[in-house]
């Protein structure tokens, strides 16, 4: 399961480098080890910490700060809270910045029952309301004492986009229920499945023995161990790629409070794994903090490297032994996924020359769009008769949770006049939606089981997963952020499936940001439009259904024709003598490819 971890080389370029106003190539994540005895004692070191990143946000280029817990040392005490409060203040404004739950931060020591007012009143969701990288806060259950202790964020670097998690203390629950931390998390990662992630914790990992925790120190043994959270969550869900944790200090001299590992997750990739504490050295490690810095084309055996800096602002020292400096090879778009930044809404392009067919609610007598939204912050109410259609990852906003669209243009594909014959070559296929307030977009995925304009969020088992089975894994587009008006999408690949076969169960739209997409949808007066250019396949003569072959169907097909009944009959191919007109002749000729086919 273990790799050999990289090892660090020497850096000369240390401390401030505020004054040169200028960004680096690279760009850096900071890690926040335990700062509780800062915040106890009320030395300066704690808001060195963030005036140094608030100092240096640019010429390091920070992109995001994660603190790993116990942000104070009593739980209970207002004015350890107050020096914390302060000293994490200079970052707004500045970066996107996390802080999890420690067993510190609880009014009674190990006891997650006990109260967590003060952590909440302090560094609960409120605090980063108007934040647009604050993603949202969960589990919520009603109940105030325990909800919303786990966050996520958003945010970019170097071209790619990133999802923090941010979880309590030994995080409580299981990944299959959606109410526990866990659960939650797992939601979340469903909700972002693109975005290479970060997981911070405050236990996790061990410096001595240097292993994933196995043992729970909650006073009533509620909670997850570090192996838990690994073998159920980070391991199974191959976007995250780093967990940071603090809390164990074991170790003895330098060692103690420091440890990392490489491991393979199930997917064969690998996952860092860091721990940094540095409590228990004098005065609680005069504010040396972890600078984890992305260096794109900095490797030896892959292109990129990430490299770990221990750096006290305070003092201007760096650790330079292998438990504080060291560095890992990568490939940054093999395992982030390459990010060319936010796309702009697709454009309709060039109709091609060839048969066009449009499918709009209400015009010319088509009536098969099927539409509605599913919201996971009311799970049982349908929408199948709302006009606009909302996509976003906080709805309501602040809430951190979901809201997907789904839509569904029903009898395209078939032989009567104005539909798409079977078998066609599928030039070009576009909807237009109109779009009534902007937002981050959507991720636009191939649905692949049955739902109706009352289905909802609970019905289809807690939103539609892309995991190939509700929906085809890979995206038909990601629509970037959409501006008011018009905005069409391209879904050619899809409407190519459907005329060779597949099912048509549509699409679902799933939120690419917390800022949410509305669009108007088909009981509106400016309902989604399907347009489609095609050239027609090559006419089976006999072949009346348009399904490839001549069976017993198309003589069935070609007798009700003859007898006057209603029917849906390409009527080409149903012409098998080519004389004209489709009669008794043709049903006999067609018996008889049917039986030589047989």
């Amino acid at each position: 399961m273990l790799k050999a971890a990289g090892a660090g080389v020497g850096l000369t370029a240390l401390g401030t480098t505020a004054s040169t106003g200028q960004q680096t190539d690279y760009w850096t994540v900071v890690a926040l080890p335990d700062t509780q005895v800062y915040a106890k004692e009320g030395t300066p070191y704690g808001k060195d910490q963030t005036q140094w990143i608030a100092d240096n946000a640019d010429a390091e280029n920070i992109a995001f700060v994660s603190h790993e817990g116990d942000v104070v040392d009593h739980g209970d005490d207002d004015a350890e809270w107050k020096y914390m409060d302060e000293a994490m203040s200079t970052l707004d404004g500045v970066v996107p910045y996390a802080t999890v739950t420690g067993n510190h931060d609880y009014a009674t020591l190990w006891d997650r029952n006990s109260s967590v007012t003060k952590y909440k009143q302090y560094f609960g969701p409120s605090r980063y309301d108007g934040r647009d990288w604050f993603g949202g806060a969960g589990p919520t259950n009603g109940d105030e004492g325990r909800d919303n202790l786990s966050t996520y964020q958003l945010f970019s670097a170097g071209g790619y986009d990133f999802l923090h998690l941010a979880l309590e203390w030994e995080p409580p629950g299981t990944v299959d229920d959606p109410s526990t931390t866990l659960g939650w998390a797992q939601s979340i990662l469903d909700q972002y499945p693109n975005r290479a992630t970060i997981l911070t914790t405050h236990s996790y990992l061990r410096d001595e023995p240097q292993q994933r925790t196995r043992e729970l120190q909650e006073a009533s043994k509620v909670g997850n161990t570090g192996r838990t959270v690994w073998d159920d969550l980070v391991s199974p869900n191959g976007q995250i790629f780093m967990v940071l944790c603090g809390h164990w200090h074991d170790g003895t001299g330098k060692s103690g409070g420091e440890a990392h590992q490489v491991s393979t997750n199930d997917a064969g990739s690998s996952v860092y794994e860091l721990l940094a504490n540095y409590q228990f050295r004098d005065d609680g490690g005069h504010g040396l903090l972890r600078r984890i810095e992305f260096r794109p084309g900095d490797g030896s055996d892959a292109p990129d490297r990430i490299q770990i800096r221990t750096y006290s602002p305070s003092t201007d020292e760096e650790q330079t032994d292998s438990d504080s400096q060291f560095g890992f090879d990568i490939d940054f778009d093999a395992r982030f996924g390459s990010s060319p930044g936010t796309p702009e809404p697709t454009e309709t392009p060039e109709t091609p020359d060839g048969p066009t067919a449009t499918f709009q609610q209400r015009t010319d007598g088509y009536s098969g769009t099927t539409d509605t939204m599913i919201r996971a912050a009311e799970p049982e109410t349908s929408y199948g008769t709302a006009e606009t259609l909302s996509i976003g990852g906080s709805d309501p906003e602040g809430s951190g949770s979901s809201t997907q669209a789904l839509l569904r243009f029903d009898g395209i594909i078939g032989t009567d006049s104005g539909q798409i014959p079977p078998g066609s070559d599928v030039k070009q296929a576009t909807v237009a939606l109109e779009t009534s307030d902007e937002g981050d977009g959507a991720a636009v995925h191939r649905l692949r089981t049955d739902w109706s304009a009352d289905s909802t969020w609970a019905s289809l088992d807690g939103g539609v997963q892309t995991d190939g089975s509700q929906a085809v894994t890979d995206a038909v587009t990601r629509t970037g952020a959409v501006e008011t008006g018009k905005s069409s999408i391209d879904v050619t690949a899809s409407v190519e499936a459907w005329a060779n076969g597949a099912q048509n169960a549509g699409w679902v739209f799933r939120p690419l940001g917390n800022d949410g997409w509305d669009i108007q949808s088909a009981d509106s007066d400016v309902p989604p439009t399907l347009t489609v250019s095609y050239t027609p396949g090559e006419t089976v003569a006999g072949d009346a259904d348009g399904d490839g072959d001549v069976d017993t169907d198309d003589v069935d097909r070609i007798q009700q024709s003859v007898a006057g009944e209603d029917g849906n009959i390409d009527r080409d191919a149903a012409d098998v003598d080519g004389d004209g007109d489709v009669d008794i002749g043709d049903a006999v000729s067609a018996r008889n490819l049917a039986e030589g086919n047989q």
